[in-house]
């Protein structure tokens, strides 16, 4: 690592404990964020820990259903970044914070490496990392380890990008290897970083003239191809439980979970500077403000590069009001003139396009000035940064929930690329539009000529992004209370790993190897989390689970057990169909009663209890 690099990684070291204080103090023990998705993230990564090699596929949850690690993320790159310290510690809690933290330190040095070579200036890079690592849409995606695992994208970009300069196969080596890590670090990056990544390579390949050098781009196509080759088996169980259990994604769920346009003036609540500042448009997976400095220097970068291009003064003058005008209507306004009406954005598009067109076919000039304009890095981000922003806002474009496009961009790939319909959160992009606008920074940094005053406005520049970042405070071992059901009562505020965990797991774990359990309460989400990361002290099977999906019959278990009173048999039914050996019922986590009741009707149709601690009963069910 060259001596800019290690001074780059101690920078965001450093940001990254002091923004996240005080995760580092208890490392051990505490929860970024809240006990819900880490939860769930740890009981992966613990599973992936002890479990690779044949059935890794079928985790311990919703048993005796196969494939549910296929049911949501399977993180086996973040595992496999762990694994050292659980094999050591037996801890899914310090596993899972050290992963959590190194999203921070190696987005940030990542972006520098990639950046640093993009602009040849190492102020702009730092920056650049600043931006990547700590933009405030990562605040909103504290929860899911999922989207912050975006580090290893610009290492894939500055692979090929060195391959291409010097054609040593060892930077293209390292990008293949990134971009397998990227992609099996989440499959929404699969689809929504893979498209990117091909219209970068090919960029490059146009403005350094290589299309028809016959063997890089016999290189490049088998190290796609290699990607490919490692990337498609991990997709396979995924296939297998759509043609079983899982339907595609309802359109309307998935707008659900797009961005309006006003999300991009939504800030996460919790953020010091923004959070109750801009609050336009709330909803679902949508707090997407990119951050105000971050946007001034990337539009810094892109105004240097157009002016860079030498566009035509009249040329201009139509781009400007072309994005006034449909920055008008996508924000759901209309235009109404005395001799001017605009309100649809469908034809106004149409309309744009069709004048740039006719201007490109037309003149010379402005031909010549947009080959110069796409052979800047600038351009190449930004394009790809406004489809991502597109492409974010689902299959139909909403301003404050108002419909301003009917079929956006979005849903020409979910009805027609294979896997889109499999994603719910087309917001997710947002990482991908603070991709490039952190390369962006580094270009608006570079572009000050004055080394004296590049590094005073890099200096400043990093302070306001850090600022605008600051969590107030960072959240830690939140526990939410609010139950769909209202008969149970609230789980403790603390989660213990090892000896700390609940004495009944370690019973559990005492049980024969052909146990199965179940634990009541269950279906409710926060619930059946704990019981999961929990079960990393015991690994038996599991009746109850929690995932991205589930399986067919487990709501109607869910709804047979609620059903006890009222419906003895049909409830009774249904826990001896479950599978389950020994059922766990914990009667702290029910209001009044309700819990020894439980208990008692258990035994009292021919159960056995075979251990109690405190209020965790442990029943064997007859056979």
């Amino acid at each position: 690592m060259s001596r800019d690099a290690a001074f780059a990684f101690i920078v965001y070291l450093v940001f990254t404990l002091a923004l996240t204080w005080p995760l580092a103090r208890g490392l051990a023990h505490d929860v970024p964020s809240d006990f819900g998705d880490p939860l769930f993230t740890m009981w992966v990564m613990a599973w992936d820990a002890t479990h690779l090699g044949p059935g890794w596929w079928s985790a311990n949850i919703f048993h005796p259903h196969p494939l549910a690690l296929a049911y949501s993320e399977h993180f086996l790159p973040q595992a496999l970044q762990a694994l050292p310290l659980y094999l050591a510690t037996a801890n899914p809690i310090l596993g899972y914070n050290v992963v959590f933290l190194s999203t921070f330190v190696l987005s940030g040095l990542g972006m520098f490496l990639f950046t640093r070579d993009l602009t040849g200036r190492w102020e702009g890079a730092m920056v650049a990392g600043l931006a990547y690592a700590f933009a405030p849409y990562r605040v909103a995606s504290l929860p899911h380890l999922h989207v912050l695992s975006s580090a290893w994208l610009p290492f894939v970009l500055l692979g090929f990008r060195r391959y291409l300069a010097t054609g040593r196969m060892s930077p293209l080596i390292g990008a293949v290897v990134a971009w397998v890590a990227q992609n099996l670090s989440s499959g929404y990056y699969i689809f929504f970083f893979g498209p990117a990544v091909v219209a970068y390579i090919a960029w490059e390949l146009t403005v350094r003239h290589l299309w028809s050098n016959t063997r890089t781009v016999a290189t490049i196509a088998a190290a796609g191809a290699a990607v490919a080759v490692m990337t498609v088996p991990f997709m396979l169980p995924y296939l297998a439980l759509r043609n079983r259990d899982f339907s595609p994604r309802a359109a309307r769920e998935v707008d659900r979970f797009a961005a309006d346009v006003y999300s991009y003036l939504t800030a996460a609540p919790n953020l010091r500077v923004w959070g109750e500042r801009l609050r336009a448009w709330p909803k679902p997976e949508s707090a997407l403000f990119p951050g105000l400095t971050i946007v001034a220097l990337a539009v810094v970068a892109c105004i240097r590069a157009w002016r860079d291009a030498r566009f035509a003064g009249w040329f201009t003058t139509m781009a400007i009001a072309m994005t006034l005008v449909l920055s008008t209507l996508v924000l759901g306004w209309s235009i109404r003139l005395p001799l001017l009406k605009i309100t649809s954005l469908g034809r106004a598009a149409l309309a744009a396009a069709a004048l740039l067109t006719i201007a490109l076919v037309g003149s010379r000039a402005i031909r010549a000035a947009t080959r110069r304009w796409f052979q800047q890095p600038a351009a190449m981000l930004s394009l790809i940064a406004a489809s991502a922003v597109v492409l974010s806002l689902g299959t139909r474009i909403t301003a404050k929930g108002r419909v301003v496009l009917e079929s956006a961009p979005y849903a020409l790939l979910y009805r027609f690329v294979p896997g889109f319909d499999a994603l719910r959160v087309p917001s997710r992009f947002a990482m991908l539009v603070a991709f490039c606008l952190a390369g962006l920074v580094a270009i608006g940094v570079a572009a000050i000529g004055d080394d004296r005053r590049r590094r005073l406005v890099a200096l400043v520049a990093g302070a306001l992004i850090a600022i605008e970042f600051v969590p107030a405070p960072f959240p830690i071992n939140g526990n939410s209370t609010v139950y769909a059901r209202a008969d149970l009562a609230p789980l403790p505020d603390t989660v213990e790993s090892g000896a700390g965990a609940p004495p009944v797991y370690r019973f559990i774990a005492s049980l024969p190897p052909n146990t199965v359990i179940l634990e009541l309460p269950l279906g409710e989400p926060a619930f059946d989390i704990r019981y999961m990361f929990y079960s990393t002290r015991h690994w038996k099977p599991l009746v109850n689970g929690y995932s991205g999906g589930e399986p067919p019959d487990y709501e109607l278990l869910d709804t047979s057990l609620q059903d006890i009173t009222t419906r003895p048999d049909r409830a009774w039914q249904a826990l001896l169909d479950s599978r389950a050996t020994h059922v766990v019922v914990h009667e702290a986590l029910f209001v009044r009663d309700e819990g020894p009741s439980l208990t008692a009707w258990i035994t009292a149709r021919g159960g056995r209890e075979v251990a109690r601690f405190g209020g965790d009963a442990v029943v064997e069910l007859p056979r």
